[in-house]
């Protein structure tokens, strides 16, 4: 995360501009894993099972609707990954897992063994007591005045900066 917060931070395109640039790279080299994984088969399988009727409303909409959530999704993963540090977007992350678990734990049967959701419950724990490290104070040369208003040089004090303070 901290590597994809370097580049994203670096690379001096907008947010819109990260989605697009993502996604084209995702698009390019989607083929490569159609052919490693063999899902060119069930595609190919498919398209001869429809019987010429390529296009089906309820399918194009529902592919449609999951391309628009994907590219939504990629936009405000960008834009946070912009907004806050690295950590705290990797918490953000795991704490928004909670709801995906609470949905599936509710719905379906097959899910996380209690120990694997006490352990989530830590993790969740540990995502809300998270803090921003304070960084420490800054200790910069500062000439002290003469007698006469001006700085001296030579009798330079030290004086104790902390992050927020203004240059004064």
């Amino acid at each position: 995360m901290v590597y994809i917060k370097h580049i994203v931070s670096s690379i001096g395109l907008n947010t819109w501009g990260l989605v697009l640039y993502n996604n084209l790279l995702s698009l390019l080299i989607s083929p490569v894993f159609w052919v490693l994984t063999r899902e060119y088969r069930e595609v190919f399988a498919a398209v001869g099972s429809s019987g010429g009727d390529w296009f089906r409303i309820d399918a194009f909409s529902a592919v449609a609707l999951s391309c628009v959530f994907g590219v939504l999704i990629s936009f405000f993963g960008f834009a946070a990954r912009k907004a806050i540090s690295a950590t705290a977007f990797t918490v953000t992350g795991v704490v928004n897992k909670f709801l995906t678990v609470v949905i599936n734990v509710m719905i379906w049967d097959k899910h996380a063994t209690p120990f694997g959701l006490l352990c989530l419950l830590f993790t969740l724990c540990g995502g809300v007591l998270y803090q921003q490290s304070v960084t420490g104070a800054r200790v910069e040369p500062v000439a002290k005045p003469r007698d006469n208003g001006e700085p001296d040089a030579e009798n330079a004090i030290l004086i104790e900066k902390k992050e927020g303070d203004e240059d004064k």
